[in-house]
């Protein structure tokens, strides 16, 4: 069944079957097959069961809350706030697009929402101020990137459902590995716009400054909101989703009267086909998982690895690298759901801090959204760049560097990552 398993799923991801359907019908595929003769009906009861959560009911309210904020124009404040900060270092609208994607992503905690945003006001920018289409694209999906683990994150609320780990927790934990990659990036910009002789703008005065945060403030105190309000027990994180919905109509509807009726709708409706698409994905990776346990997979790796090696940092060399191949073709979202199962025991086998190991986990996935051949960021912002994802790829080398180094540091530093759940 294992076997089955496998080939159907990597031929249909060959075969460009979009992920969701390469794993449902994969898994199908593996019990029809199966010596146990187990009934089809099992396939619509696991598509169930996974996506029956009160907890995953966090993930659409967060993604309705960032597309009404996108609709709501918040994103240009957002923009304009980081113009104002840091557009007149060297390679000014390069250092633009890290920030205003920091920022943004700790709206959404979705990095396709955060490349969608900021990206189709940033590459077309960038590319008019002669930056190549190929770099706008992968600094882009690199600054993307950051969505999933600047807090509040879409596939933290998966895993810590999964794992059963504070959410509250893993929020906290991801800021220092986000603000770890932002400066990375920053970093690089600035390497790349010195040796190109890309300049900045003019410096903002402190007035604009205040200004521009003046006019981006009431977005900014989103994060704080959800974060806060989970930390100190107001509400829990579907809650919290609850809560950012409605505060982000307020802020858009009321305060800075930036959405009409009609474009809330338009939010709605993509937030609907977010949700769906994600919701879809979930139940896929339920099958499919099942099908892992079935075969005992969660309990083959642990003992594998524990027969391998005593040293916990070869046993997490091992997983991370087992995480980066599997990241290259699936899904992150989905990612989270097959292998949490499945190392989530290793970790604490090896006594790992589970929101520690939690946050490894997160960072390492962050690869599978910017790394080919599934990596949705590099075909969404190659599309805004309006390049090909190898004229991307050309230029993504030195954004993989800063993810490395970023993902070690988070490693060897557990100190450092929850500094602020000790607090």
């Amino acid at each position: 069944m294992l076997i089955t398993l496998a080939v159907a799923f990597f031929g249909l991801l060959l075969l460009r079957v979009p992920v969701a359907a390469a794993m449902g019908l994969s898994g199908a595929l593996a019990l029809l097959t199966s010596p146990m003769r187990l009934p089809l009906e099992v396939v619509p009861q696991r598509l169930f069961v996974l996506i029956d959560s009160t907890s995953l009911l966090a993930i659409p309210f967060f993604i309705l809350a960032g597309a009404i904020m996108e609709r709501g124009g918040l994103s240009r404040r957002m923009i304009g706030l980081a113009e104002a900060m840091v557009g007149h270092w060297r390679g000014g609208l390069a250092q633009v697009d890290v920030a205003a994607s920091a920022i943004f992503s700790s709206l959404t905690g979705s990095s396709a929402a955060s490349a969608s945003a900021t990206g189709s006001i940033m590459i077309p920018a960038m590319k008019r101020a002669g930056y190549p289409a190929g770099y706008a694209a992968a600094l882009e999906a690199s600054s993307a990137a950051i969505g999933p683990i600047i807090p509040p994150s879409i596939i933290m609320v998966v895993y810590g459902s999964l794992a059963g780990v504070s959410v509250g927790d893993l929020f906290l934990a991801g800021i220092v590995p986000g603000i770890l990659i932002t400066i990375g990036l920053f970093v690089v910009n600035y390497i790349e716009a010195d040796r190109h002789g890309w300049g900045g703008a003019e410096k903002a005065t402190w007035r604009a400054r205040f200004a521009a945060a003046r006019h981006a403030v009431a977005a900014l105190i989103t994060p704080l909101i959800i974060i806060g309000g989970i930390l100190f027990g107001v509400f829990t994180p579907t809650e919290a989703g609850a809560v950012a919905v409605v505060y982000a109509l307020g802020v858009t509807l009321f305060l800075y009267r930036s959405m009409t009726m009609a474009e809330l709708g338009r939010a709605v409706a993509d937030a609907a086909l977010t949700t769906g698409i994600v919701g879809l994905i979930i139940a896929a990776a339920g099958v499919f998982g099942w099908v892992l346990a079935l075969e005992r997979v969660p309990t083959t790796i642990v003992a594998t690895v524990q027969a391998l090696t005593d040293s916990p940092w070869i046993a997490v060399a091992i997983i991370v690298a087992f995480v980066l191949v599997i990241g290259c073709f699936v899904d992150v979202t989905a990612a989270v759901i097959v292998l949490v199962p499945v190392l989530h025991p290793l970790g604490l086998a090896y006594g790992f801090d589970p929101v520690h190991f939690g946050i490894i986990l997160c960072v390492a996935l962050v690869y599978g959204n910017v790394t080919p051949p599934v990596g949705l960021l590099l075909y969404l912002t190659a599309r805004i760049a309006d390049c090909s994802v190898t004229e991307v790829m050309r230029h993504q080398i030195p954004f993989y560097i800063v993810l490395s180094l970023a993902l070690l540091l988070t490693i060897l530093l557990p100190g450092l990552v929850l500094f602020l759940t000790r607090i």
